[in-house]
């Protein structure tokens, strides 16, 4: 792995606990699914980089 893919997989957890942060604070639920949106597009492109 190199600096690259560590650096996706930190910010990857990172906008994973802002997504649990925002839903558990009872945030907009239009602002929560546009989070939880970027999380899923941002995990598949960490998955693509780590396994290609």
């Amino acid at each position: 792995m190199d600096l690259l893919e560590s650096v996706m997989l930190c910010l990857l957890l990172g906008l994973v606990g802002a997504s649990a942060m925002a839903y558990h604070a009872d945030n907009e639920p239009r602002d929560v699914r546009l989070l939880v949106g970027l999380t899923t597009l941002w995990g598949a492109g960490t998955a693509a980089a780590l396994i290609a």
